[in-house]
């Protein structure tokens, strides 16, 4: 195995993702919170946020919108778990955009 050793005897990455890990995408019918907040990341459209926030709001956005929540209702799930209004707007296009493209909800 190439790549370096982490302290605590990982081999690299953040050990919420390995790179590499699912070329093709998440399993389907499944929502990754993870892999949704890294498209949040990798637009650069929540500068500063933390990928483990981002996975959080993520989740809370999909509860909202498995309950039945219209968008409206999915900014104000966010809004309640302390959101600000920018992220949210980040996280919820990302994940229309999975949704859109991995065929889930």
């Amino acid at each position: 195995m190439s790549g370096q050793r982490e302290p605590d005897g990982r081999w690299g990455g953040s050990g919420r993702w390995v790179e590499g890990e699912r070329v093709f995408g998440p399993p389907s019918g499944t929502v990754d919170p993870d892999w949704v907040a890294g498209m949040v990341v990798d637009r650069g459209t929540a500068p500063g946020a933390d990928r483990v926030a981002l996975a959080q709001a993520v989740q809370t956005a999909w509860e909202a919108r498995a309950d039945g929540a219209d968008r409206a209702g999915q900014e104000q799930a966010l809004r309640d778990a302390g959101v600000d209004a920018p992220t949210a707007d980040a996280v919820l296009a990302a994940l229309d955009d999975f949704v859109a493209s991995y065929g889930t909800g």
